[in-house]
């Protein structure tokens, strides 16, 4: 046998060499080719899974909303709004790696939701509402719905409290989940998905304000005298309660309200320009515990109002959030809520201070008025779905979608199922001027 020589084999050594290396580089090519396609491939799952129920709960707070409404503008916008979320949640759950069960009711379910809304939109015509028959069919689409919109909702945060990919394929069997590890929350909230859907809805073809801020000129400020930037710097050093050459000045701030803005350490307010008012507040916290109550610091917010200069204001509605209270204050006048003048405050749990405050849309809109009620309360009430039941009555200024102000009678309802509604009927012609579902949770009260 012919012994290679040194250079031929030095040759065989450097080949080899070189094919191992390109080896090595097209299999760590194509491993992260296939790591960015799984990465992708994940992002779409997550997107569309959030997108699966964020659609479905909509559909129910449309539901909602719809079928107690008395106007048939809004039924009609409901029927829109069901038709489009229907489908949009069917797409988004047909694009998941679903297996291990027939999501065939599912689509089905909601394919008729759909269209049946879209048959329903066409009755409403001539003022025409929904008649018995659909306000029912509604109610039971809106029912199923939630069960949906609770079942996906755990599927959601089971992925994100887990290192579970979706891309593994979702594990709808009931059993042990082969890509989530909290199997037993999983089985326990999908299993209602197939057994709440076995009745699809029978088709039946025969038949309070929160960013209302307008940009127009602040009707509080007309007619106030131009302050210049040292009587601001006195204004701010008097909130402050800081000494004379303490404050940074950082600029002027021009809007619909022109306002003097000063720092205090991480500390920011604005002073108007117009009048000398407290536009806004805030404080960088970071409270680590609640040490304070609702009630407590509800207290501290009410004290803080009379501070900067604002009487008669009521809070209705607020939540806890990181340890923080934020409050919508809104102005009374009399014995009417005026949810226009509007001021939002937040407070520290830990040290029962007010750190943020906000008076834009009470400076933009308060202004001195007189309520005409053309409409007694018992002649607006007739307005309101006999599917309701008022619990509670009130006088209230809510903005409208044109910028404008309508005085209403706020009933507080429920409906058979429980939930809890607002209905605000406009007490010049009694048509209903809005509708808002109410919330209530353990540290909050909010309306959507």
């Amino acid at each position: 046998m012919k012994k290679l020589s040194k250079r031929a084999l030095a040759r065989i050594i450097t080949f080899a060499a070189a094919g191992a290396l390109t080896l090595a580089l097209f299999t760590g090519g194509a491993i992260s080719k296939a790591m960015r396609y799984e990465r992708t491939a994940e992002a779409m799952y997550q997107k569309n899974l959030a997108l699966a129920n964020e659609h479905l709960s909509d559909l129910n707070d449309v539901i909602l909303k719809g079928i107690y409404s008395e106007s048939a503008a809004d039924q009609s916008s409901m029927c829109a709004d069901v038709w489009m979320n229907a489908y949009a949640a069917k797409n988004a759950i047909s694009s998941l790696p679903i297996s291990d069960i027939d999501m065939e009711k599912c689509y089905t379910f909601l394919s008729k939701a759909a269209e049946f809304s879209r048959a329903s939109q066409k009755q409403l015509t001539g003022g025409k509402l929904l008649d018995e028959r659909a306000h029912d069919t509604f109610l039971d689409i809106k029912r199923k719905t939630l069960s949906l919109a609770q079942s996906f909702e755990k599927i959601q945060k089971i992925y994100l409290a887990t290192d579970s990919k979706i891309s593994g394929g979702i594990d709808f069997s009931f059993a042990a989940p082969k890509t989530i590890a909290t199997s037993s929350a999983t089985s326990e909230g999908l299993n209602t998905i197939n057994k709440n859907l076995s009745d699809s809805p029978k088709l039946i073809y025969d038949g309070p304000y929160s960013d209302a801020v307008n940009t127009s000129e602040a009707k509080m400020l007309r007619g106030e005298a131009k302050i210049d930037k040292a009587k601001a710097t006195e204004i701010a050093e008097r909130f402050f309660s800081a000494e004379k050459g303490t404050l940074r000045y950082s600029g002027s701030k021009k809007s619909n309200i022109t306002s003097y803005c000063f720092t205090k350490g991480s500390a920011y307010a604005e002073i108007t320009e117009r009048g000398g008012k407290i536009l806004s507040y805030n404080s960088n916290e970071s409270p680590a515990k609640i040490s304070f109550s609702y009630k407590e610091c509800l207290s501290a917010a009410q004290r803080y109002l009379q501070k900067a200069g604002y009487e008669n204001m009521k809070c209705d509605y607020y939540e806890s959030a990181n340890h923080f209270y934020i409050m919508n204050f809104h102005a009374m006048e009399g014995d009417v809520n005026c949810y226009t003048d509007l001021i939002k405050l937040k407070v520290n749990a830990e040290s029962g201070k007010v750190c943020g405050f906000d008076a834009l849309a009470y400076l933009t809109h308060h202004q001195n008025r007189r309520f005409d009620f053309k409409l007694t309360a018992a002649q607006a009430q007739k307005s309101v779905s006999p599917y309701l039941q008022i619990a509670s009555t009130k006088k209230a200024l809510i903005p409208s979608q044109s910028e404008k102000e309508v005085l209403c009678y706020e009933f507080r309802c429920t409906s058979d199922e429980g939930n809890e509604l607002l209905v605000f009927i406009d007490a010049a012609t009694g048509k209903q001027a809005d509708l808002l579902i109410l919330q209530i949770g353990e540290n909050s009260v909010l309306t959507k």
